[in-house]
Protein backbone atom coordinates (compact mmCIF):
# COMPACT_ATOMS: atom_id res chain seq x y z
CA UNK A 1 0.00 0.00 0.00
CA UNK A 2 2.87 2.74 0.96
CA UNK A 3 4.51 1.20 -2.31
CA UNK A 4 1.54 2.18 -4.12
CA UNK A 5 1.55 5.55 -2.47
CA UNK A 6 4.74 6.25 -4.01
CA UNK A 7 4.16 5.21 -6.92
CA UNK A 8 0.87 7.44 -7.54
CA UNK A 9 2.92 10.15 -6.10
CA UNK A 10 5.74 10.05 -9.58
CA UNK A 11 2.95 9.29 -11.96
CA UNK A 12 1.13 12.13 -10.64
CA UNK A 13 4.68 14.55 -10.87
CA UNK A 14 5.01 13.12 -14.66
CA UNK A 15 1.29 14.27 -15.50
CA UNK A 16 -1.00 12.06 -15.33
CA UNK A 17 -4.19 12.17 -13.60
CA UNK A 18 -4.78 10.43 -9.85
CA UNK A 19 -7.53 8.20 -11.80
CA UNK A 20 -5.22 7.45 -14.73
CA UNK A 21 -2.86 6.74 -12.15
CA UNK A 22 -4.70 4.51 -10.21
CA UNK A 23 -5.65 2.74 -13.39
CA UNK A 24 -2.20 1.75 -14.87
CA UNK A 25 -1.14 0.77 -11.08
CA UNK A 26 -3.64 -1.81 -11.00
CA UNK A 27 -3.00 -2.65 -14.85
CA UNK A 28 0.85 -3.54 -13.40
CA UNK A 29 -0.66 -6.67 -11.78
CA UNK A 30 -1.25 -8.89 -14.32
CA UNK A 31 -0.89 -9.48 -18.01
CA UNK A 32 -5.11 -8.48 -18.53
CA UNK A 33 -7.83 -7.12 -17.31
CA UNK A 34 -11.60 -7.02 -18.38
CA UNK A 35 -13.02 -3.49 -17.76
CA UNK A 36 -15.10 -4.75 -14.95
CA UNK A 37 -12.42 -5.89 -13.65
CA UNK A 38 -10.31 -2.15 -13.73
CA UNK A 39 -13.71 -0.48 -12.26
CA UNK A 40 -13.88 -2.52 -8.93
CA UNK A 41 -9.91 -2.76 -8.87
CA UNK A 42 -9.64 1.24 -9.29
CA UNK A 43 -12.80 1.84 -7.68
CA UNK A 44 -13.69 4.31 -10.79
CA UNK A 45 -17.35 4.79 -12.22
CA UNK A 46 -17.96 3.19 -15.33
CA UNK A 47 -18.76 5.88 -17.12
CA UNK A 48 -15.13 7.17 -16.69
CA UNK A 49 -13.11 4.35 -16.84
CA UNK A 50 -13.29 4.07 -20.65
CA UNK A 51 -12.27 7.70 -20.97
CA UNK A 52 -9.07 6.82 -18.51
CA UNK A 53 -8.32 3.88 -20.39
CA UNK A 54 -8.48 6.21 -24.21
CA UNK A 55 -6.38 8.11 -22.20
CA UNK A 56 -3.67 6.07 -21.45
CA UNK A 57 -4.19 4.24 -24.50
CA UNK A 58 -3.39 7.38 -26.12
CA UNK A 59 -0.61 7.87 -24.24
CA UNK A 60 1.19 4.65 -24.86
CA UNK A 61 0.61 2.98 -21.27
CA UNK A 62 -1.68 0.14 -22.45
CA UNK A 63 -3.35 -1.48 -25.31
CA UNK A 64 -6.70 -3.41 -25.75
CA UNK A 65 -7.38 -6.56 -27.87
CA UNK A 66 -10.46 -8.95 -27.84
CA UNK A 67 -10.92 -12.56 -27.37
CA UNK A 68 -13.57 -13.72 -28.59
CA UNK A 69 -16.43 -10.69 -27.92
CA UNK A 70 -14.76 -9.61 -24.42
CA UNK A 71 -12.55 -6.78 -24.35
CA UNK A 72 -9.08 -6.75 -22.52
CA UNK A 73 -6.27 -4.31 -21.53
CA UNK A 74 -2.79 -4.95 -21.48
CA UNK A 75 -0.32 -2.55 -19.92
CA UNK A 76 2.60 -1.40 -21.59
CA UNK A 77 6.32 -2.61 -20.34
CA UNK A 78 7.26 0.52 -18.13
CA UNK A 79 10.21 1.52 -19.45
CA UNK A 80 8.85 1.69 -23.00
CA UNK A 81 5.81 3.88 -21.96
CA UNK A 82 8.08 6.09 -20.14
CA UNK A 83 10.54 6.29 -22.54
CA UNK A 84 7.37 7.17 -24.76
CA UNK A 85 6.72 10.31 -22.63
CA UNK A 86 10.47 11.65 -22.83
CA UNK A 87 9.93 11.35 -26.19
CA UNK A 88 6.97 13.43 -25.87
CA UNK A 89 8.49 16.05 -24.27
CA UNK A 90 11.26 16.11 -25.98
CA UNK A 91 9.03 16.84 -29.16
CA UNK A 92 7.05 19.47 -27.36
CA UNK A 93 10.22 21.32 -26.41
CA UNK A 94 12.04 21.23 -29.90
CA UNK A 95 8.79 22.71 -30.98
CA UNK A 96 8.50 25.33 -28.29
CA UNK A 97 11.95 26.28 -29.14
CA UNK A 98 11.66 26.63 -32.57
CA UNK A 99 8.66 28.88 -31.97
CA UNK A 100 10.63 30.79 -29.69
CA UNK A 101 13.63 31.28 -31.91
CA UNK A 102 11.16 32.57 -34.96
CA UNK A 103 10.10 35.10 -32.47
CA UNK A 104 13.53 35.80 -31.08
CA UNK A 105 14.15 36.48 -34.96
CA UNK A 106 11.05 38.97 -35.80
CA UNK A 107 11.45 40.29 -32.72
CA UNK A 108 15.11 41.43 -33.47
CA UNK A 109 14.32 42.49 -36.79
CA UNK A 110 11.91 44.66 -35.50
CA UNK A 111 13.94 46.27 -32.44
CA UNK A 112 17.52 46.51 -33.97
CA UNK A 113 16.40 49.33 -36.30
CA UNK A 114 14.91 51.31 -33.86
CA UNK A 115 18.28 50.57 -31.39
CA UNK A 116 20.39 51.86 -34.44
CA UNK A 117 18.51 54.77 -35.21
CA UNK A 118 18.81 56.00 -31.49
CA UNK A 119 21.88 54.54 -30.13
CA UNK A 120 24.17 57.47 -30.79
CA UNK A 121 21.82 59.77 -28.68
CA UNK A 122 23.82 61.18 -25.88
CA UNK A 123 22.02 62.11 -22.57
CA UNK A 124 23.40 63.34 -19.75
CA UNK A 125 22.69 60.51 -17.25
CA UNK A 126 25.32 58.81 -19.78
CA UNK A 127 28.51 60.94 -18.22
CA UNK A 128 27.28 62.51 -14.81
CA UNK A 129 26.35 60.40 -11.73
CA UNK A 130 24.94 61.51 -7.95
CA UNK A 131 25.83 60.19 -5.05
CA UNK A 132 24.82 61.38 -1.47
CA UNK A 133 25.44 58.33 0.89
CA UNK A 134 28.79 58.54 2.15
CA UNK A 135 29.64 55.26 1.82
CA UNK A 136 28.10 55.40 -1.58
CA UNK A 137 30.33 58.25 -2.60
CA UNK A 138 33.64 56.80 -0.75
CA UNK A 139 32.93 53.56 -3.38
CA UNK A 140 32.71 55.36 -6.01
CA UNK A 141 35.76 57.28 -4.84
CA UNK A 142 38.20 54.72 -4.37
CA UNK A 143 37.19 53.44 -7.82
CA UNK A 144 38.15 56.83 -9.52
CA UNK A 145 41.29 56.60 -8.01
CA UNK A 146 42.10 53.12 -8.98
CA UNK A 147 40.62 53.64 -12.62
CA UNK A 148 43.65 56.73 -12.42
CA UNK A 149 46.50 56.31 -15.22
CA UNK A 150 48.68 59.40 -15.59
CA UNK A 151 47.69 62.51 -13.02
CA UNK A 152 45.56 62.92 -10.23
CA UNK A 153 44.72 66.32 -9.05
CA UNK A 154 42.46 67.91 -6.25
CA UNK A 155 41.53 70.85 -4.57
CA UNK A 156 41.57 69.47 -0.87
CA UNK A 157 39.16 71.01 1.29
CA UNK A 158 35.68 70.14 3.11
CA UNK A 159 33.50 69.09 2.91
CA UNK A 160 34.93 65.29 4.06
CA UNK A 161 33.68 62.11 4.02
CA UNK A 162 36.82 60.51 5.46
CA UNK A 163 36.40 62.09 8.92
CA UNK A 164 35.78 58.56 9.43
CA UNK A 165 39.16 56.58 10.60
CA UNK A 166 38.18 53.83 8.21
CA UNK A 167 37.68 55.49 5.12
CA UNK A 168 40.54 58.04 5.53
CA UNK A 169 42.64 54.61 5.95
CA UNK A 170 41.02 53.13 2.70
CA UNK A 171 41.39 56.68 0.79
CA UNK A 172 45.41 56.83 2.29
CA UNK A 173 46.11 53.05 0.48
CA UNK A 174 45.02 53.78 -2.20
CA UNK A 175 46.53 57.22 -2.87
CA UNK A 176 49.79 55.56 -1.96
CA UNK A 177 49.08 52.74 -4.78
CA UNK A 178 48.36 55.16 -7.12
CA UNK A 179 51.76 57.44 -6.04
CA UNK A 180 53.53 53.62 -6.58
CA UNK A 181 51.96 52.94 -9.87
CA UNK A 182 53.73 56.74 -11.55
CA UNK A 183 50.49 58.44 -10.91
CA UNK A 184 51.44 62.14 -11.18
CA UNK A 185 49.81 63.06 -7.79
CA UNK A 186 49.52 66.71 -7.03
CA UNK A 187 47.13 68.14 -3.75
CA UNK A 188 46.38 71.89 -3.10
CA UNK A 189 45.48 72.33 0.29
CA UNK A 190 43.45 75.70 2.35
CA UNK A 191 45.99 77.10 5.05
CA UNK A 192 42.88 77.44 8.06
CA UNK A 193 42.42 73.76 6.94
CA UNK A 194 45.74 71.81 7.88
CA UNK A 195 45.65 74.38 10.98
CA UNK A 196 41.89 72.77 11.82
CA UNK A 197 42.19 69.04 10.87
CA UNK A 198 45.36 67.56 12.42
CA UNK A 199 44.07 63.98 10.99
CA UNK A 200 44.80 66.09 7.60
CA UNK A 201 47.89 67.10 8.20
CA UNK A 202 49.09 63.78 8.96
CA UNK A 203 47.72 62.49 6.26
CA UNK A 204 49.78 64.90 4.18
CA UNK A 205 52.86 63.70 6.38
CA UNK A 206 52.61 60.10 5.34
CA UNK A 207 51.91 60.53 1.74
CA UNK A 208 54.50 63.26 0.65
CA UNK A 209 57.32 61.04 1.26
CA UNK A 210 55.60 58.67 -1.25
CA UNK A 211 55.75 61.50 -3.58
CA UNK A 212 52.90 63.10 -3.55
CA UNK A 213 52.94 66.85 -4.48
CA UNK A 214 51.58 69.25 -2.35
CA UNK A 215 50.89 73.36 -2.22
CA UNK A 216 49.02 75.50 -0.05
CA UNK A 217 47.14 78.20 -0.74
CA UNK A 218 44.68 80.96 1.06
CA UNK A 219 41.37 79.69 -0.24
CA UNK A 220 39.95 77.49 -2.77
CA UNK A 221 37.26 78.05 -5.05
CA UNK A 222 35.59 74.74 -4.79
CA UNK A 223 36.81 71.19 -3.37
CA UNK A 224 37.49 69.27 -7.09
CA UNK A 225 39.10 65.98 -8.03
CA UNK A 226 40.38 65.82 -11.83
CA UNK A 227 41.61 62.60 -12.88
CA UNK A 228 43.84 61.81 -16.28
CA UNK A 229 41.62 65.07 -18.17
CA UNK A 230 38.61 62.22 -17.84
CA UNK A 231 36.36 62.23 -14.68
CA UNK A 232 35.77 65.72 -12.78
CA UNK A 233 34.55 65.11 -8.95
CA UNK A 234 32.45 68.13 -7.20
CA UNK A 235 30.84 67.50 -3.89
CA UNK A 236 28.64 70.13 -2.99
CA UNK A 237 26.85 71.22 0.02
CA UNK A 238 23.23 70.42 0.25
CA UNK A 239 21.63 73.91 1.40
CA UNK A 240 18.29 72.43 1.48
CA UNK A 241 16.70 72.66 5.26
CA UNK A 242 20.40 73.38 6.70
CA UNK A 243 21.80 70.31 6.03
CA UNK A 244 25.47 69.40 6.27
CA UNK A 245 25.29 66.32 3.92
CA UNK A 246 26.81 66.98 0.96
CA UNK A 247 26.41 65.76 -3.31
CA UNK A 248 29.20 64.08 -4.86
CA UNK A 249 29.38 64.88 -8.22
CA UNK A 250 30.98 62.76 -10.64
CA UNK A 251 31.60 63.47 -14.45
CA UNK A 252 32.79 61.73 -17.27
CA UNK A 253 33.89 64.69 -19.68
CA UNK A 254 37.25 65.09 -21.84
CA UNK A 255 36.32 68.79 -21.93
CA UNK A 256 35.26 69.81 -18.63
CA UNK A 257 38.49 67.66 -17.27
CA UNK A 258 40.52 69.79 -19.52
CA UNK A 259 39.44 72.80 -18.15
CA UNK A 260 39.43 72.12 -14.70
CA UNK A 261 42.86 70.99 -15.25
CA UNK A 262 43.71 74.48 -16.86
CA UNK A 263 41.82 76.15 -13.46
CA UNK A 264 44.25 73.38 -11.22
CA UNK A 265 47.23 74.96 -13.05
CA UNK A 266 46.78 78.38 -12.63
CA UNK A 267 46.10 77.83 -8.73
CA UNK A 268 49.40 75.21 -8.42
CA UNK A 269 51.02 78.10 -9.77
CA UNK A 270 50.23 80.73 -7.50
CA UNK A 271 50.17 78.63 -4.10
CA UNK A 272 53.27 77.96 -2.00
CA UNK A 273 55.09 74.79 -1.21
CA UNK A 274 54.07 73.07 2.07
CA UNK A 275 57.35 73.38 4.67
Amino acid sequence: MKENKRQMKKLLELGLTEREAKVYIVLLGKKSFTIRELQDLAIIPRTKIYEVLHKLMARGFCTEYFVGRIKYYEVVEPKVALQRIVDELNDDYQSELEKKMDLISKLGGMLNPVYEKNKDVVSPLDFVQVFRDPEQIQKKYLQAIQETKFDFLTFNKGPYVCENPRRLKQQENEEAKLIKRGVVCRNIYEEHELKTHNWLLRYLKHLAPLGQQAKVTTSLPIKMVVCDERTVIFPLLQTIGGSNNITMIFIEHHELAVACKILFNMIWENSKPIE
